[in-house]
């Protein structure tokens, strides 16, 4: 009988027996399995070679069987054992014994690391390659429950039994082993050709599977195996060729590849017994995009595989030039929900290059992973500071004819940079003519982080003297600009302002901004202030406007110590 729902198929085997097998497969389109007799064990109808693998269509004749874990003999010692060569890049971490036969070479090791025995082409390495051998050809005789070939794992929720596939076997996303309860429930996988992971598939343990669930996850590879980065992985595999580990993959059981090589790329791989009792999940990251210094930054820790992972993940923060990630200088804790967290917004300071290292802390049944220095990186950009700053700017025109003409002086000119500075140019002792002064400086100086840019600007005394307007004599004129991210002040001081015989300013002040005083044909704005229109923050302050239009006859413009600010990308 078969019957069907949105989510689930439920399989059905009649037994001849009083007993009633079930198995729950979350995902359509897995057939059935057509057996309805009791299960029978044919090992000594199978033959495996010990040369190679010849995997047949494995059809059930009976509900479902109890599979059997193959006993691995000297090889149960071995987290990693190859037959021609073991290679390592990375600072991987073997927990268990470690070997090769008949071949002798391992590489990688430092910078790899082995909690266990190396054993290159040794008679340890040798026994536990025969052991291997025997285990290969026992798992692969065992019955067949269901055929899954042409399915993918991922997304299935499977119960204890033997699984079959006649070619390949591909991994995308999470397969769940649901124990139902048994501690000793064990699977038993059976692979024509290939077995392939992609990039953060994990394996699952549920309802009262322990980590590897005493060992009993056994994976009969007939040629190849290759984990894709970032796959957490539950189970011995056991090769016929070779095996391969992407970059931050993670095994809690061993690879064992009787004829070929097993290739490793910064992974953790243990055997189940020295995982401790405990899986090894894998976590993968996600780090906030590129923002400007002073800015919010981020990450999120996705912990995938192990046994129902629970707890905390620590999350460090290192700044630019630290690239060893030596020196945490944020470290935020996030609880593990739905197999995410987060470290929260973390304000980053100047511009470099930051790192985020996420942990996550591990639980009763499953180990700590730390994603590795360098995997996350966020880049922090500087503002961009600008300003300009000069001492006198005069022009005046009697009849449109040109009597004045002093440009900018002293001029810092148009100074711009996202780090450090300081542009002061020499100060100008005389200025002569129609419009004088004495003692005119400017200068603007920025602040990397916190950003900052301020301009200055000075004179010790200015006089405008044209035919047909009153003199205007001034002494001790200055004004200063600054602006940060969160906005801009300015000020100006004046000593002293005369307009013809009148006194405008008698003793040193700080005028209001924008105060206007006209005397005669004479106009002046003192502390004139201006903020950019353009999206950055800035303002113009010029610490004396003075202007003259006689109906057109005379026509003066005249501006003393000027400073003008800005920032741009600002958070």
């Amino acid at each position: 009988m078969h019957r069907f729902s949105t989510a689930v198929r439920t399989l059905t085997g009649a037994a001849a027996t009083d007993r009633e097998h079930r198995m729950r497969v979350t995902r359509e389109g897995v057939a059935p399995p057509r057996s309805t007799g009791e299960t029978m064990r044919a090992l000594a109808g199978a033959t495996i070679l010990a040369t190679g693998v010849a995997m047949a269509v494995l059809t059930p004749t009976a509900a479902y069987a109890v599979a059997t874990t193959p006993p691995l003999g000297a090889a149960a010692t071995f987290a990693v054992l190859a037959g021609s060569t073991v290679t390592n890049t990375g600072p991987s971490v073997v927990t268990g014994d470690l070997g090769v036969s008949p071949g002798t070479a391992v590489t990688g090791f430092p910078p790899g690391t082995v909690n266990g025995t190396i054993h290159a082409g040794d008679p340890t390495a040798a026994a536990a390659q025969g052991d291997l051998t025997t285990a290969y050809n026992f798992a692969a005789g065992e019955a067949c429950d269901t055929n899954l070939t042409s399915t993918d794992l991922g997304g299935l929720t499977l119960p204890p039994a033997v699984y079959c596939f006649n070619t390949s076997a591909q991994l995308t996303g999470t397969l769940t082993l649901d124990a139902q309860g048994n501690p000793n429930a064990a699977w038993v996988f059976q692979i024509g050709t290939t077995l392939t992971t992609a990039s953060n598939s994990a394996v699952v343990l549920i309802n009262g599977a322990t980590p590897c669930n005493n060992n009993n996850v056994t994976w009969q590879v007939g040629s190849s195996a290759t984990l894709g980065t970032g796959t957490s992985f539950v189970g011995n595999i056991l090769a016929n060729q070779s095996i391969s580990l992407a970059a931050g993959s993670n095994s809690t059981g061993s690879l064992l590849a009787r004829i070929g090589a097993v290739t490793l790329d910064t992974n953790n791989v243990s055997t189940c017994g020295g995982a401790g009792g405990t899986a090894g999940p894998s976590v993968t990251t996600t780090p906030s995009g590129s923002v400007p210094a002073g800015g919010n930054i981020s990450d999120t820790a996705r912990v995938i595989g192990g046994a129902s992972p629970t707890g905390t993940v620590t999350f460090r923060l290192y700044g630019p030039g630290d690239n060893s990630c030596a020196n945490a200088i944020a470290t935020r804790t996030g609880a593990l929900t739905g197999g995410t967290a987060s470290s929260g917004n973390v304000t980053a300071g100047g511009a470099g290059t930051y790192n985020w290292v996420a942990t996550y802390n591990g639980d009763a049944n499953n180990r700590p992973v730390t994603s590795p220095c360098g995997s996350e990186k966020v880049v922090v950009s500087g503002q961009n500071l600008t300003g300009r700053a000069y001492g006198l700017k005069a022009t005046a025109t009697l009849l449109g004819v040109p009597l004045v003409t002093v440009p900018r002086t002293p001029d810092t000119g148009p100074v711009s940079t996202t780090s450090n500075s300081s542009t002061t140019t020499p100060c100008v002792a005389t200025v002569s003519g129609l419009v004088s002064a004495h003692a005119l400086c400017a200068n603007v100086t920025t602040v990397a982080f916190p950003s900052k840019s301020t301009a200055t600007a000075s004179t010790a005394d200015t006089t405008v003297a044209i035919a047909g307007i009153p003199t205007v004599t001034m002494r001790t004129i200055q004004s200063s600009s600054t602006t940060t991210c969160s906005g801009s002040t300015g000020s100006a001081t004046i000593e002293f302002l005369k307009v013809g015989n009148t006194v405008v300013i008698g003793a040193p002040g700080r005028p209001a901004p924008n105060t206007g005083i006209n005397v005669g044909v004479v106009s002046l704005v003192l502390n004139e202030q201006i903020p950019l229109t353009t999206p950055d923050k800035g303002l113009t302050v010029n610490a004396v406007h003075l202007k003259v239009n006689t109906l057109g006859l005379a026509v003066v413009d005249v501006i003393v110590a000027s400073s003008e600010s800005d920032i741009g990308n600002c958070p």
